[in-house]
């Protein structure tokens, strides 16, 4: 885990990694300065000093543009490449063929986020259907990034979104002596449980991410 940055290291930080997105190279020390309000490049030498000790950034000595993100795979860094999932609509799970047919939007996402998927186009969203897992700090509404597998694929206690009816519910999923047991993370919410070949129950696939407008 990287160390905590200052405010003042963040400043610097972010805007290093907003202007390589924007420009496609790393600023020089005067534009960092000219950024941050600082006259001094010895000032604006010593915050970049720091995030390299804090393992943020490494430095080329003698190169004008000499900084490059240590983290890679940067969360802002959208490209071209820029995967992009669709918003499936409400879909009956004793119908999840049709899950794909209707989207109602298409949202662009970060491959940062979808680092460690195998198959992106395997990768959908869908808005969360109650507040059943708030527990867990997802609520009614939430965009979820799911990753579609066959239940059989998932391990026991994952996120899993779920297809119960028409509603898309978020649930711990597990299976038991031969049961799906949906587990919630609301006490006012019962825990369910189906057989695997129920109609009234399909397991889309694993919860990977959220997204939320506050």
């Amino acid at each position: 885990m990287k160390t905590e940055l200052t405010q003042r290291q963040d400043d610097a930080y972010e805007f290093i990694r907003s202007y390589m997105r924007e420009h496609r190279k790393p600023p020089t020390l005067k534009e960092i300065g000219n950024a941050l309000g600082i006259r001094s490049t010895n000032g604006v030498f010593k915050l970049l000093k720091a995030l390299e000790k804090k393992g943020y950034i490494e430095r080329e000595e003698h190169t004008a543009r000499g900084l490059r993100l240590v983290d890679t795979e940067d969360a802002f860094a959208l490209d071209d490449t820029t995967p992009t999932l669709m918003v499936v609509s409400r879909t009956a799970s004793d119908q999840p063929e049709q899950l794909r047919q209707r989207p109602t939007a298409y949202f662009s996402i970060d491959p940062y986020f979808l680092r460690g998927v195998p198959d992106v186009e395997q990768c959908c969203i869908a808005r969360a259907g109650d507040d059943g897992m708030n527990g867990d700090g997802i609520r009614k509404g939430d965009y979820l990034m799911i990753e579609e597998v066959p239940w059989r694929d998932l391990r026991n206690g994952e996120l899993a979104a779920c297809l119960v009816g028409e509603m898309m519910k978020v649930r711990r999923f597990e299976h038991t002596n031969g049961r799906h047991h949906l587990r919630s993370g609301n006490r006012h919410y019962t825990d369910e449980m189906f057989s695997p070949r129920d109609p009234g129950c399909y397991i889309v696939g694993r919860i990977i991410g959220l997204m939320r407008r506050l």
